[in-house]
């Protein structure tokens, strides 16, 4: 998990400049998408990458980010993908997919793998090449996930300790790396002296919610955080209406989850070029005090993780 793509950063409308809402990473060889509004499949060329999905984890089933299932569907049927694309997403997922696969004349070449999750508490819901996929319950006007991509940590030999004492690499050293004491030409090599562990990077995705206080655990030490910030927060009553947040709420978020990285997205189409909002989240970041990098990302941008 090196970069996530930002496929689409509108939120109901997508603009000239902004499509609808989807995150695109590649997940040790796993192609994976968070959500799958309309055009996704364009923008997936557009930036370059392979459109061959594997997996599609969909924070609810409101159009703006799920439009584009049915696109991805028929194109991997038509690319005679051997599959499986894996579907996951809120309560109702097994059937809103099994509506689409009903709806629309597709070709039956590839298999499908759907699966509902009602996360009332953070669950692991899928362990893909050494990252962990979590999800979570989220408030908002129909069911609704947050999800959060955790790579594993990683225990690593100290190769300079081994070579001052003359250790070459051999099929010994692989039982170190697993956390285990070795003998090596009658010298004890203890794990705990000659490994260190290189704590795997996070990931968390939260779109279309309320703010609730208790949504920082779940963001909690993220290096990258994509939050939603439909409106500014001087319309905070419409962002209540709507169950979306504000510029305050997700960098309120943000600040409680000691996140490392803040990308807000899910601009409404009144924010076309996103200077008002990225002006609003400069000042109230340094205003609260907040320590991380706060940006607002184009459609196509790149976040390193």
């Amino acid at each position: 998990m090196d970069k996530a793509t930002v496929l689409g950063t509108a939120s109901a409308f997508p603009t000239k400049l902004r499509n609808h809402p989807s995150i695109y990473l590649n997940l040790g060889g796993a192609k994976v998408l968070f959500d799958c509004g309309e055009g996704t499949q364009r923008q997936i060329r557009s930036a370059g990458l392979s459109p061959s999905v594997d997996f599609i984890f969909v924070t609810h089933w409101h159009g703006d980010h799920s439009l584009g299932v049915g696109g991805i569907i028929q194109s991997l049927n038509m690319m005679k993908n051997e599959g499986p694309l894996t579907v996951m997403g809120p309560s109702g997922t097994n059937a809103s997919v099994k509506h689409i696969l009903d709806t629309y004349k597709f070709y039956k070449r590839l298999p499908i793998k759907i699966r509902s999750i009602d996360a009332k508490k953070e669950l692991l819901v899928k362990e893909i090449n050494g990252h962990n996929i979590y999800a979570i319950n989220v408030k908002h006007a129909v069911k609704c996930l947050g999800y959060k991509v955790k790579e594993n940590d990683v225990r690593n030999i100290r190769k300079d300790l081994l070579e001052k004492l003359g250790v070459k690499p051999g099929p010994q050293l692989k039982f170190l790396k697993a956390g285990k004491d070795i003998v090596v030409g009658g010298k004890k090599l203890k794990a705990s002296q000659f490994t260190y562990i290189k704590k795997g990077r996070s990931l968390v995705y939260l779109t279309d919610l309320v703010y609730e206080k208790n949504i920082y655990k779940f963001a909690k030490d993220a290096d990258v955080l994509i939050i939603e910030s439909t409106f500014s927060s001087n319309m905070q009553n419409q962002a209540k209406e709507f169950m979306h947040l504000t510029v305050k709420d997700a960098l309120t978020i943000a600040k409680q989850s000691c996140a490392g990285r803040v990308y807000l997205t899910h601009l409404s189409q009144r924010y076309e070029n996103s200077g008002e909002i990225r002006k609003e989240a400069a000042d109230l970041a340094k205003s609260m005090g907040l320590k991380a990098e706060v940006a607002v990302p184009d459609d196509l941008s790149e976040i390193i993780i």
